[in-house]
């Protein structure tokens, strides 16, 4: 057995290095997805090896008392690290001019963007669940990714500090998620903040897959609305899939992940 940590709570060396050894081809799959995005090659830019490094930190800072899946606990960090070495990779970085910069925070939406709805990789919409006509769904399906992008700017905001005049227009965007319930929280802040795909939330919830991406479309209905009347709408109601959850939740304590964000950037 490995020598534990000092304070008692992470891993022993042991056992992080198992951690390393089980998530080795997870990790690669996040670095492979954020080339793609990039168009580059995942190993002879650097990706690879900068996924893994991140994997070894998240390894050995991993403490299991704190009840986080370390898939959760690692994903950003991991997604982070390959994105900046993309970004070395094509010679430009953060500190850029002004229109630069703007041109930068576009190409790491898309990036993430090809995350959330991998559809996009092919050329085609997300698909949609609805029975309309073809039109009716592209409009749908527009409209969705359009949410998308906002989610993904406001998380992209929040996580690097937006400037005073973007500042109103994201925390309203974080206020009107936080009106809703925590469950619908959640299922928005693992899909747009986690990078977790629908059926892998669906999985982690141990609900039907149509249960989570039907409540999905519901929220982007919410959203849509919310923002173009300029205040939270008709807050939309708890499908009975998910209803269990709603009880572990409040049983908690969990006022919901913006509600948390809200109060920390106010």
């Amino acid at each position: 057995m490995g020598k534990p940590a000092s304070d008692g709570k992470h891993l022993s060396e042991e056992e992080a290095n198992n951690l390393v050894v089980e998530h080795h081809g997870w990790t690669e799959s996040i670095a492979r997805a954020v080339a793609r995005a990039w168009n580059l090659d995942w190993r002879l830019d650097g990706l690879d090896g900068a996924a893994m490094e991140a994997l070894i930190f998240c390894s050995r800072r991993f403490d299991p008392s704190r009840g986080i899946p370390f898939k959760g606990y690692s994903r950003r960090r991991i997604h982070e690290a390959s994105t900046e070495a993309a970004r070395k990779s094509k010679g430009w970085s953060r500190s850029m001019s002004n229109k630069s910069a703007a041109e930068n925070k576009a190409r790491e939406l898309s990036a993430e963007l090809y995350g959330v709805f991998p559809d996009l990789r092919d050329g085609r919409l997300p698909v949609s669940e609805s029975s309309g006509s073809d039109d009716s769904d592209a409009r749908s399906a527009i409209r969705e990714l359009l949410i998308g992008a906002s989610l993904v700017a406001t998380k992209q905001a929040v996580a690097n500090g937006p400037l005073p005049d973007e500042l109103m227009d994201y925390k309203r965007m974080v206020g009107v998620m936080a009106c809703l319930e925590p469950v619908h929280q959640l299922l928005l802040y693992k899909v747009y903040w986690d990078g977790i795909s629908l059926r892998n939330v669906a999985t982690e919830w141990d609900t039907d897959g149509l249960n989570v991406m039907r409540e999905h479309k519901v929220l982007i209905a919410y959203l849509q609305k919310s923002l173009a009347q300029g205040k939270p709408a008709a807050l939309p109601k708890v499908r009975p899939g998910l209803k269990p959850l709603v009880t572990k939740l409040k049983s908690s304590g969990n006022k919901g992940p913006f509600t948390d964000v809200l109060v920390s950037t106010a």
